[in-house]
């Protein structure tokens, strides 16, 4: 017979700590007064605090029904690996974000309208789209105000904003395009998630 794996008899130090919010060496990072980046969006509700800034780095997708100038994409979803964002964003040390290159959670699509987060230590979160208001520089997908679907989540995540995007617009039409085929669009956002 083979031999069988080692047991995990504890979580490795840098699992805890990526799960606690405490990813720099010197301590935490409080996140009760990080205010979010100017906005239009509804503020969150006064009930809720904010409990991690993930950062999401991935694809929005999009697909044409035909190849035609005249045709617009359509999304069918995104994909995106996510990672604690959280200390880096409250201490104004965005260059630390990549210092912890360890996945947290991903993001993707449960259907074409269900955006989902499943983030180990938080849970799984189902949402819908609440609110949206364009990026502050047109080459960026729009920030969003998301709302979980409390019957079809794990978690107590109540609110997602997606926040300071990078990329991700579809293309302008689909000219060009191989009709079915998925358009990846490479993007990045910060998720600020509220609980």
């Amino acid at each position: 017979a083979a031999p069988m794996a080692p047991k995990i008899t504890r979580l490795p130090k840098h699992f805890v700590a990526r799960q606690e919010n405490n990813t720099i060496e010197d301590g935490t990072c409080k996140l009760d007064s990080v205010p979010q980046p100017a906005n239009t969006l509804k503020a969150p509700t006064p009930d809720i605090s904010l409990m991690l800034i993930a950062l999401g780095r991935g694809t929005q997708n999009y697909t044409c029904a035909d190849a035609s100038a005249a045709t617009l994409p359509t999304q069918v979803g995104a994909v995106a690996q996510l990672f604690n964002a959280s200390c880096a964003v409250a201490n104004n040390a965005l260059g630390q974000i990549d210092e912890n290159p360890n996945s947290i959670g991903m993001h993707f699509f449960a259907d074409l309208t269900t955006p989902e987060f499943d983030i180990p230590g938080v849970g799984n979160t189902q949402a819908k789209k609440v609110d949206e208001m364009n990026a502050p520089n047109a080459a960026n997908i729009k920030w969003l105000r998301l709302e979980a679907k409390q019957e079809t989540s794990t978690s107590a995540v109540r609110q997602i904003y997606r926040l300071n995007t990078v990329g991700g617009l579809a293309p302008k039409n689909c000219e060009g395009q191989t009709p079915g085929a998925v358009i990846t669009v490479q993007y990045q956002a910060q998720y600020w998630i509220y609980a």
